[in-house]
């Protein structure tokens, strides 16, 4: 859609000179062509500037997906972690080579809820005897 200037708003810079210049090339043309040679023209300029716009559409979105190739041949680098395998443990609790499979060293357990952290069962239960 073309847009209509108007007061409010300013026509782009050197659109003075250029519609002069158009003008004045019409003006060159005998009056019983100029009607059909003006409307060729305008044809011409918009399909060329048609073009120009579905070319750079065209480059910008090859542009995008050669910059979305790039990020995922690096994002798919990065995300390939070394993986190690499990050690078999047969069910004699050794591992597959003869070595007694260990425990994985953590936090000590935490105290039952309900218990005291100082008291051993043995405390626990001959204080509930003696009441």
């Amino acid at each position: 859609m073309a847009t209509t200037a108007t007061g409010a708003t300013r026509a782009p810079r050197g659109t003075k000179t250029l519609t002069h210049a158009f003008f004045e090339a019409a003006d060159g043309i005998p009056e019983a062509q100029r009607a059909t040679v003006v409307k060729a023209a305008l044809a011409a300029i918009r399909g060329q500037l048609k073009d120009a716009r579905e070319k750079a559409k065209v480059s910008k979105a090859k542009a995008k997906v050669a910059a979305g190739k790039t990020a995922v041949a690096r994002r798919s680098k990065a995300a390939a972690p070394a993986t190690k395998k499990p050690r078999a443990v047969a069910s004699n609790g050794k591992a597959a080579n003869g070595k007694v499979a260990r425990a994985k060293p953590g936090p000590a357990p935490s105290a039952k809820p309900g218990r005291r952290a100082g008291k051993s069962a043995a405390d626990a239960t001959s204080a509930a005897a003696a009441v």
